[in-house]
């Protein structure tokens, strides 16, 4: 389920992109004797496929910095990393992650936001293509944390995440799934929304109205729950008009409320709703006055037991009831990205939000596969139990790292075995074993050189002649000696 998201397509695309930001940095840097950029070789699908496999791991196992998933102490040494990849070939690949290539000559914002809007862009297409959503929906705003200095920075002191970067999402209220995003860049998103003669909030509801209703232009009756941010007579009176419904909490200062509603005098547990066509608005108090807008539902009273008691039964407006089940549909994704997510601090905010739109691509992964099996009445498996099996599906074919000796790797076999021109050279007068010819299990089989391959990802040490020969045409190249 993964990989209707996260494609071969967009992950080989990533590859270019990587491939040549990377040539073209180590280029233009002025490198020391000793600099790691001196190994760099052009990543691959496959490696490309399993490092993101190892950052998915990382969401779920939690220390300190990057560098501690390499640590070799027995009390930390966490075997999967150092036997999946090096950890210097993986922070290669980390620190020249490339996506988009501007235009340097172009450095407005909307021009720099296309390092990373082309990818969003696609994962919001997927999202889109592989399931129609159910007749609920909601729309909320999910805040990527990042401190650094962008313009369109949010502050938002009553999220979890107060600062970062905020991407606006229209997700199915019955399963959670993320239909489609909307990332907020500021005026650039601005200017690119629908009816600009209307409120920023609800612009942003008929913009994914708009694209819902592209996809399936027959489709009537969807139901919008939003919350009071979003939520206005004119965004009901428009949705209408599109025979799409709305319900949501309502801010009681907006100057479309009659004072009625605004200031209700009665006591607890009764309500006083007003209509005008097919508009309602209500207020209800039970705690606290709970003031809320629908196109839909009709002012009827049902039981409900109280969540801190369940002998204690309330009377509770049958519009608030359906906004308390439905808008929880985004803020159920958000618990699952929280539980296993890979946060790092980084100096640039679009890594953020690739890392999102990764995590994004997991979950609803998952919910689909949750949608599939439930299908099928069959039992689905956790949400840990998912990830850890989507991990090894996407490193199996892959191992970098500590290996049985004659028996290469994956990556080994494809680069060593593709025909290329490979380059002998010295490897900087230190020597190493040979191999195709050295065995040290073997009294006196050890066979040392101060040859390597420069081209292959491992750089093996091997002799001029019959051993590089050996290595880069044949599959089963350790001699007996």
């Amino acid at each position: 389920f993964f990989k209707l998201f996260f494609t071969d397509e967009l992950i080989t695309r990533i590859v270019e992109q990587t491939n040549n930001y990377a040539r073209r940095k180590i280029a233009q840097k002025s490198l020391s004797k000793r600099s790691t950029w001196h190994t760099w070789v052009d990543t691959t699908v496959e490696e490309f496929s399993a490092f993101i496999g190892v950052i998915l791991n990382m969401g779920m196992i939690t220390v300190s910095n990057i560098q501690e998933y390499w640590s070799q102490q027995y009390s930390a040494k966490i075997p999967f990393f150092s036997n999946t990849f090096r950890r210097e070939r993986f922070l290669q690949i980390f620190w020249m992650l490339h996506l988009h290539e501007n235009d340097p000559n172009n450095q407005t914002l909307k021009a720099r936001t296309h390092k990373v809007s082309h990818y969003l862009d696609y994962l919001d297409k997927q999202f889109k293509e592989h399931l129609i959503p159910s007749r609920e929906l909601t729309v909320d705003e999910s805040i990527v944390g990042f401190k650094g200095k962008i313009n369109f920075l949010t502050h938002k002191p009553n999220k979890p995440t107060q600062w970062g970067i905020r991407i606006y999402v229209m997700a199915d209220a019955n399963t959670g799934y993320v239909h489609s995003i909307l990332p907020y860049y500021g005026s650039v998103t601005s200017e690119d929304l629908v009816r600009p003669d209307l409120p920023e909030s609800t612009r942003i509801v008929l913009h994914f109205c708009h694209k819902l209703l592209e996809i399936n232009p027959a489709s009537k009756g969807y139901h919008f729950y939003t919350n009071r941010y979003y939520t206005s007579l004119p965004l009901a009176e428009e949705l209408l008009k599109l025979n799409v419904y709305l319900t949501g909490t309502i801010q009681i200062d907006d100057i479309f409320i009659p004072d009625c509603i605004k200031n209700p005098a009665f006591a607890e547990d009764k309500i006083y709703a007003c209509r005008s066509g097919n508009l309602m608005l209500l207020a209800w108090k039970d705690k606290r006055v709970v003031t809320a807008l629908t196109s839909w539902d009709i002012s009827k009273m049902q039981p409900i037991k109280r969540k801190e008691s369940n002998l204690q039964v309330v009377n509770k407006p049958t519009v608030v009831v359906n906004y308390d089940k439905y808008i929880k549909g985004i803020h159920r994704t958000d618990m699952v990205s929280a539980s296993y997510c890979f946060l790092r601090k980084s100096l640039k905010w679009w890594r953020k939000l690739f890392f999102w739109g990764l995590e994004m691509s997991s979950i609803n992964a998952y919910l689909l596969y949750k949608i599939s099996q439930r299908s099928q009445n069959e039992k689905p498996m956790t949400h840990l139990k998912f990830v850890r099996e989507l991990v090894e599906g996407l490193t199996k074919n892959f191992r970098q790292g500590s290996r049985a000796s004659g028996k290469p790797s994956l990556l080994d076999t494809e680069e060593r075995l593709n025909g290329n021109l490979h380059i002998l050279r010295q490897n900087n007068g230190k020597k190493k074993d040979c191999t195709v010819c050295s065995n040290r299990k073997v009294q006196g089989g050890r066979r040392e050189t101060r040859y390597i391959c420069a081209t292959c990802t491992l750089k093996p040490g091997l002799h001029i002649g019959d051993c590089f020969e050996r290595y880069h045409t044949l599959k089963l190249y350790k001699t007996d000696r």
